[in-house]
């Protein structure tokens, strides 16, 4: 089997190539990687496919600065549709799509929210939610909506997680947002269920995150519990204290019961996630 990943230099790509490590993992990205693709371009799109002939494109290439899609929604859409559209447009039939998405896709205005339950907030959610319908236009595609944390594996980039655990180890003052709540997956978690959603060949839209949820302020009182690290910096606040940000859905958690029925599996909670820090 040959796995073809995209955006293997972002946070998820490390732990995704792990995941797949029994397989012949073939990778891209803006910097490195095993070849050089412009995704935007359907001909070097076309092309790369032909040469390679991938049985399941894991494509985790995305613009995800929820700011910079709110100042340049073109970038957006080249990034985080087109990509999707051109994939979708030159993969054989038989050959698996897998197309990383967000929990930005939801209204934010009380979840736990199933998959059809979809009105984005701002101009990276409705991206990343047309990216997901050109994606399945490919007869083999599976869209999963997620969210993640974990120790980075990148240069130059870190996950929520390691943002706090930096500024509590160093005692920084650090704000944990109470008023925002969501589903996140540890990165080891979330790229085995990947492999396993391709094991099993599956299609269509699933959430694909914790069961239940915490509010990002519980969130960082659990990381910092488990590292045992000092708290004495943290105030606790409000999302609406950040000004000039793009508008962002306050409450993302997510139902997974579609994906625990499919799988037969139950998800795991935020406390277990947690302790695989």
């Amino acid at each position: 089997m040959k796995t073809f990943v995209t955006g293997a230099t972002g946070l998820l790509g490390p732990y995704v190539i792990e995941a797949f490590n029994d397989t012949d993992v073939v990778t891209t990205a803006r910097r490195g990687g095993d070849v050089q693709c412009d995704l935007t371009d359907l001909d070097a799109t076309r092309q790369a496919i032909e040469e390679l002939q991938p049985d399941a494109v894991i494509h985790l290439a995305a613009l995800t600065d929820v700011d910079q899609c709110e100042r340049d929604p073109g970038a957006a859409k080249r990034i985080n549709v087109d990509t999707a559209a051109n994939l979708a447009a030159t993969m054989p039939v038989e050959a698996q799509l897998v197309y990383i998405s967000t929990d930005q896709v939801y209204p934010g205005l009380g979840g736990p929210y199933r998959e059809s339950d979809t009105a984005p907030v701002n101009v990276y959610g409705q991206s990343k939610l047309d990216g997901e319908q050109a994606a399945l236009r490919h007869p083999n595609s599976v869209c999963l909506r997620t969210n993640l944390f974990g120790a980075s594996r990148t240069d130059g980039r870190g996950s929520l997680s390691d943002f706090m655990a930096g500024m509590l180890r160093e005692e920084k003052p650090v704000t944990f947002f109470e008023d925002i709540f969501f589903s996140p997956l540890h990165m080891r978690t979330l790229s085995g269920f990947i492999r396993k959603i391709v094991r099993n060949q599956l299609s269509g839209v699933f959430n694909l995150g914790c069961r239940g949820g915490a509010s990002k302020s519980d969130f960082g009182f659990m990381v910092a519990e488990h590292l045992g690290l000092p708290t004495r910096t943290v105030t606790v606040g409000v999302s609406t204290q950040m000004p000039d940000r793009a508008p962002r859905p306050s409450d993302m958690r997510f139902d997974v019961s579609r994906i625990e029925a499919v799988l037969g599996t139950e998800m795991p909670t935020l406390e277990e996630e947690v302790r695989k820090l």
